[in-house]
C-alpha cells in the first residue's frame, strides 16, 4: 500500500484543483470582459496640464499596434476603439473598464472622464503611481452599443525594468476587482502551498537535528524558494500593488526558479554521488554561469524564467543520463522525470509557470518528504536494534562479571554493619523503614534504609518490578500474566513476586534484554 501513496496525493490534490477552479472561477467566467480592438492605435506626446483628450492630428502623433504600446519613460494620450454588442450593456451596470499594465493612467470614455489610476507625468516627480491592476467605474449612460472611444493619458517613470510588453490589457465589463479574475488562474495553484510549508518545516527540523544535514538543507532550501516564488507569483491576484513592485515581483520569480533548480541539482550531486564538495560546487558554479547568459538574453521575464527552468532540466538529464550509464540506483527514474519535464515545458511554454510549474515542483518535494521520512524510520529502527544489541552485550558482561567476581553492599542491621554478596540475593522487599533480604538458601534479613536507597548500589542485574520488590534477573524462572493485567514473576526458590501493571511491558522487555545468551 505505501508505494501508492505519492499518486495518490497527486490525485488528490489535482481533484481539489479542479474543484477550486471551478468554484472560484465560475463567477467571473459567468461575466465575460470584451477588450479594447486589438488594432492600432493613435498615440500623442502628453503634458502635464493637460485635461482633455487632443485631436490625434498633430504631426507628432503616430500609429502604432497596439501590442506595442509601451508608455515606459513615457507621457502619452492615447486612443482606443471599444466595439460593445448589445449583450455587453444588459442591465443597469454597474460597469467598469479595467486597465492592466506598468503605469499610471487618466481614462476618458467618449470625452467623458471615467477615472484616474495614481496621476501620469512628464517625469518621475510629477507623477503618482497607480496600482498594476484598476477597475475605474463607468455609468451606463456614457457608453452605447456599437464603436464607443477610449482615450487614456498614461505614463511609466518609476520602473527600472524595461518590460517588452508594459500594457497588459484594457477590458470592459461588469464592474469587479480585477485581483477577483486573476485569482482563478493562479488559484489552483495556491493548493500547492501547503506543500512547500510542510517541506519547510520537515527539511529545515531534520537538518537542525543533524540528520543527513547537507540533503535535508538542500531541500529546505528549495521549498523556500519554491514557496516563495509561488506567494510572489500569485501577488497578484491577492493584492493590487503599486506597480513599481511589479519589476521586484519579476526579478524575485526569476531567481526563486533558478534557486529551486540549482537546490535540487545539488541535492541529486548530494544523493547519487560521493563527489568531494569541491567537485560539487564546480559543478553547480558551471550550471549557474550558464544561467546568465540565458537571463541576459532571453525577451521577457517569462522567456527568461522558462529558460532558467528548462537549462536546470536539461543538466540534471545529462547528469542522469550518466548515472543511468552507470547503472545507479535510481537514476533511470529521473533520466524519465527530466524528460517528461522537458516535454511538457517546451510543449507548453510559459503559461506552464502559472500551475503546472508549482504542482511539478510540489511533487518532487512531497516524494522526498516520502523518501526522507521512509529512510528516518528505517534509520531510527537500525539504532534502536543496534541500542538493543548493544544492552544485552552489556547485560552479558554484567552477568559474567557478576558470577566471577560478584559486587559487595553494606548493610546495616542494629548497629551492625554487614557486606554481602550480591550473588547470593533472590529479592528485596520493602518493610516500612526497612528492607526485607531473601537468600538463595532461603534465609531472609531484616536491614535498615530504604529499597530506593540501596537498588541504587545494586549491580545492573538487578530489576525493580514493583514499588516494594527489586528481583536479582539471575534468579527469575519465568514471567505470568493474568487476565487483569497484572503479572507475577516465578523465582528459582518457588517465590512469586508481583509486578504492577503499569511496568509490565518495561519489564517483559528488560527480561528479555537480561537473558543471558545461549
Amino acid at each position: 500500500m505505501t508505494a501508492h501513496r505519492p499518486t495518490i496525493l497527486s490525485a488528490l490534490i489535482l481533484i481539489a484543483a479542479l474543484v477550486s477552479t471551478l468554484a472560484f472561477g465560475g463567477d467571473a467566467l459567468a461575466q465575460p470582459q470584451v477588450h479594447v480592438a486589438l488594432e492600432d492605435v493613435r498615440v500623442c506626446p502628453a503634458r502635464n496640464d493637460d485635461t482633455a483628450p487632443p485631436d490625434y492630428t498633430s504631426p507628432t502623433c503616430r500609429s502604432v499596434p497596439i501590442r506595442e504600446l509601451d508608455p515606459q519613460g513615457a507621457h502619452l494620450w492615447v486612443r482606443m476603439r471599444l466595439p460593445l454588442a448589445a449583450e455587453h450593456l444588459r442591465g443597469d451596470g454597474p460597469f467598469g473598464l479595467m486597465v492592466l499594465g506598468k503605469m499610471s493612467s487618466e481614462v476618458f470614455i467618449n470625452g467623458s472622464l471615467v477615472g484616474t489610476n495614481g496621476q501620469p507625468g512628464d517625469d518621475r516627480r510629477s507623477e503618482t503611481p497607480g496600482r498594476i491592476d484598476a477597475s475605474l467605474f463607468v455609468p451606463h449612460t456614457l457608453v452605447h452599443q456599437g464603436n464607443n472611444i477610449v482615450d487614456i493619458r498614461m505614463s511609466s517613470h518609476h520602473g527600472w525594468l524595461e518590460l517588452v510588453s508594459p500594457v497588459h490589457a484594457i477590458l470592459f465589463g461588469r464592474f469587479q476587482d480585477p485581483t477577483r479574475i486573476i485569482i482563478t488562474a493562479y488559484w489552483p495553484s495556491l493548493i500547492t502551498f501547503g506543500v512547500f510549508l510542510v517541506s519547510l518545516v520537515f527539511f529545515g527540523v531534520t537538518a537542525w537535528r543533524n540528520e543527513d544535514r547537507s540533503q535535508s538543507a538542500l531541500l529546505a532550501a528549495a521549498a523556500l524558494f519554491g514557496g516563495t516564488e509561488l506567494l510572489v507569483e500569485t501577488a497578484r491576484g491577492l493584492v493590487a500593488y503599486p506597480y513599481p513592485f511589479q519589476d521586484v515581483r519579476l526579478i524575485l520569480i526569476t531567481l526563486c526558479a533558478a534557486g529551486f533548480g540549482l537546490c535540487i541539482l545539488a541535492y541529486l550531486l548530494e544523493r547519487m554521488t560521493s563527489l568531494g564538495w569541491r567537485s560539487k560546487l564546480a559543478r553547480i558554479l558551471v550550471v549557474l554561469t550558464a544561467l546568465v547568459p540565458v537571463v541576459i538574453l532571453m525577451p521577457g521575464f517569462d522567456g527568461k524564467t522558462v529558460g532558467v527552468l528548462t537549462s536546470c532540466a536539461l543538466a540534471g538529464l545529462a547528469w542522469s543520463a550518466l548515472w543511468t550509464f552507470q547503472r545507479r540506483k535510481g537514476a533511470a527514474v529521473l533520466l524519465i522525470a527530466f524528460a517528461a519535464f522537458l516535454l511538457v515545458l517546451f510543449q507548453v511554454g510559459s503559461y506552464f509557470l502559472d500551475v503546472g510549474y508549482f504542482y511539478a515542483a510540489a511533487g518532487v518535494l512531497a516524494f522526498a518528504m516520502y523518501q526522507q521520512a521512509q529512510s528516518l524510520v528505517a534509520e531510527r529502527r537500525q539504532r534502536r536494534l543496534e541500542a538493543r544489541r548493544a544492552l544485552k552485550l552489556q547485560t552479558a558482561l554484567d552477568q559474567a562479571r557478576q558470577k566471577s567476581a560478584p559486587a559487595q553492599i553494606q548493610l546495616v542491621s542494629a548497629g551492625r554493619v554487614d557486606y554481602v554478596s550480591t550473588d547470593r540475593i533472590v529479592q528485596l522487599k520493602a518493610a516500612g523503614d526497612y528492607v526485607e533480604l531473601h537468600f538463595e538458601d532461603g534465609r531472609t534479613s531484616l536491614y535498615s534504609g530504604t529499597l530506593g536507597g540501596l537498588e541504587n548500589e545494586l549491580p545492573p542485574a538487578f530489576l525493580r518490578v514493583h514499588r516494594s520488590h527489586v528481583v536479582n534477573t539471575l534468579f527469575v524462572s519465568a514471567l505470568e500474566r493474568d487476565a487483569g493485567g497484572t503479572g507475577e514473576l516465578i523465582l528459582s526458590n518457588g517465590a512469586r513476586v508481583p509486578v504492577s501493571r503499569r511496568i509490565l511491558p518495561a519489564v517483559r522487555s528488560a527480561l528479555a534484554d537480561k537473558r543471558p545468551p545461549q
